[in-house]
C-alpha cells in the first residue's frame, strides 16, 4: 500500500533567505503562468501568505502539484507538493518529483529579479509523503521506502555520503530529512537526472 502513494513532497532550502523578500516571487509565479513555463503542469493561480508565521509563503497552484516558497521551521525554501498520480513505480515517482523540484529551483535561480540573491543548497532536503492512509509516519513505512530512496540518492549525489533521518510520530506526516556530504549545484543534479537545466530557465 505504501508504495502506491503519489502525494510526494520535496523541499530544497535557500542559501541566503534574508536576501529574498516575503512577496518577491509573486510576480515571478504570475509570469510563469503567463508563459506556461513549467513542463507537464497546468499552472492556475498564485496566492500569497506573507502574514502567516512560518507559513507557505507564496503559493503557485497547478493542477498537478503546488509550488511554494515555504517558511516552515523558519527556514525558507522551495516546496514541490505533488497532488495528482504519476505513472510508474514508487522509485519512478520519487525521481519525477525531485526532477520537478530541481527544475523549479533552477528557474528561480535564473530569474532576472532574483539572480544573485537566490541560490539553493542541496546538501539537505526534506522528503514527505502527504498521505496518512497509504503512508503513515511509522517505522514500517520508512523500511519500505528506504531502499528506493537510498538507490535514487546514491545516483543523485554520485556516491557522496548520504544519511536519512526519519522522525517517528503518528501526529505528523511521514518525513525523511536527507543530508549529503556535498552540495552540488542544482544544474549538476539535473544533469545527473538526465534533465536539461537550460529548459528550466526562463525565456528572456
Amino acid at each position: 500500500m505504501r508504495m502506491e502513494a503519489f502525494k510526494l513532497v520535496v523541499k530544497f532550502f535557500i542559501e541566503n533567505p534574508g536576501a529574498v523578500g516575503e512577496s518577491d516571487c509573486v510576480p515571478v509565479f504570475h509570469r510563469w503562468i503567463q508563459q506556461h513555463a513549467v513542463d507537464d503542469h497546468l499552472l492556475i493561480d498564485v496566492a500569497d501568505y506573507p502574514h502567516v508565521h512560518h507559513g507557505p509563503g507564496t503559493l503557485l497552484v497547478a493542477h498537478e502539484a503546488n509550488f511554494s516558497t515555504d517558511r516552515a521551521e523558519g527556514r525558507l525554501g522551495l516546496v514541490y507538493s505533488r497532488k495528482q498520480p504519476l505513472a510508474g513505480s514508487f522509485a519512478d515517482r520519487v525521481r519525477s518529483v525531485f526532477t520537478a523540484a530541481l527544475k523549479a529551483c533552477a528557474r528561480l535561480e535564473g530569474e532576472d529579479s532574483l539572480r544573485g540573491r537566490v541560490r539553493f543548497l542541496t546538501d539537505e532536503v526534506v522528503f514527505r509523503i502527504n498521505d496518512r492512509l497509504l503512508a503513515p509516519n511509522t517505522a514500517e513505512t520508512f523500511d519500505e521506502v528506504k531502499p528506493d530512496l537510498e538507490k535514487f540518492l546514491s545516483e543523485l549525489y554520485a556516491g557522496a555520503a548520504v544519511s536519512l533521518e526519519h522522525s517517528l510520530s503518528l501526529l505528523t506526516l511521514f518525513e525523511v530529512r536527507i543530508k549529503a556530504s556535498q552540495s552540488p549545484s542544482v544544474t549538476t543534479l539535473l544533469e545527473r537526472l538526465g534533465a536539461s537545466a537550460a529548459m528550466a530557465t526562463p525565456s528572456q
